[in-house]
């Protein structure tokens, strides 16, 4: 392995391997693991993702390459089926690729695996409830610093947003992750500038803009009114819109700054709504909850890693 485990980007802390049969005690696991802000990859939670994909060749993907550990859920039932034998032998080839420890293996009983050696230590399901189990699994993972995260819940958030119902914190979630997805793709200074307006700008007009004083900018990040605009400008492909005014009380020159949500919807009429009237409010909630503990310095320090750990009131690294 050319770098260590701890300093690679995975999209997942964990991917669960199991078969049908033992679903009710996984999908607690699956639960318990989220609760804590631990990023796992548990097939009900990812149908939307999954719809219309090559399972073979997605699967093989997130088996070998998305996570930092695949926790391997062992029974008889596991070891006859396809696609279980599938994510197995992805696994075990990233295994082999790290020639480091990747497999967690769970037994409910005594199967044996091809390719899964007697020797490696395992956890007796009987032993331990799934609550104890998703416990074990964060001591592993222990304490690291994110990069490029978002909470599972991102609790904090939706009550920002005021979003009570399931409806409204799904619709609040697909917009935020298309938002982390613009982020990432701006350069650092890009990324700063958005961050420094949404963060800092005034929000009376939501869920429009956000508008905010060019001098401010000026000052805040030394960057040019002109080069503020141009910069702007150029992130009109990702969603960010921006305007001159003039403020009538003499303020001085000012921009309202916006982030539209540039996905083509083919689904339900409320998350469409919420994308197309509340993206900047959401965006701009996003920078404000997830960076309001923090000085300047250490703000700007956790929108380049892109960590949104404190949009959640559970952290899952410690």
């Amino acid at each position: 392995m050319t770098e260590d485990r701890k300093d690679r980007d995975f999209e997942y802390d964990v991917v669960l391997s199991f078969a049908g049969e033992q679903r009710v005690y996984v999908e607690e696991v699956a639960g318990q693991l989220r609760g804590f802000g631990i990023r796992v990859f548990y097939d009900d939670y990812e149908r939307a993702n999954l719809w219309g994909k090559d399972l073979y060749e997605h699967l093989d993907y997130i088996y070998q390459r998305a996570a930092e550990y695949c926790i391997q859920f062992v029974s008889a039932e596991y070891a006859k089926k396809v696609w279980t034998t599938h994510e197995r032998k992805s696994a075990q080839a990233r295994a082999i690729q790290d020639s480091s420890e990747y497999i967690l293996p769970v037994r409910f009983d005594s199967t044996e695996i091809p390719g899964l050696r007697s020797t490696v230590g395992y956890i007796e399901a009987s032993n331990v409830t799934p609550a104890e189990l998703a416990q074990l699994i964060r001591t592993k993972l222990g304490p690291r610093a994110r990069k490029k995260y978002f909470p599972p819940v991102p609790d904090r958030l939706y009550s920002a947003l005021e979003a009570d119902t399931h409806e409204e914190q799904e619709a609040v979630l697909e917009i935020a992750h298309s938002f982390m997805a613009s982020l990432l793709r701006m350069s650092k200074p890009e990324r700063s500038l958005v961050a420094s307006i949404f963060a800092v700008g005034c929000t009376s007009e939501m869920p429009d803009n956000v508008h905010i004083e060019l001098d401010l900018l000026r000052r805040d990040l030394g960057v040019t009114p002109a080069e503020a605009i141009a910069t702007l400008k150029g992130m009109s492909s990702i969603g960010i819109e921006v305007e001159e005014r003039h403020d009538e009380e003499g303020h001085g020159d000012m921009i309202t700054v916006r982030w539209l949500d540039m996905r083509v919807h083919e689904i339900d009429s409320l998350t469409e709504n919420y994308s197309f009237t509340r993206s900047t409010e959401i965006a701009a909630a996003m920078l404000e909850v997830g960076l309001d503990h923090y000085c300047m310095q250490c703000a700007r320090d956790r929108v380049e890693e892109l960590d949104f750990s404190d949009l959640a009131s559970i952290d899952g690294t410690a």
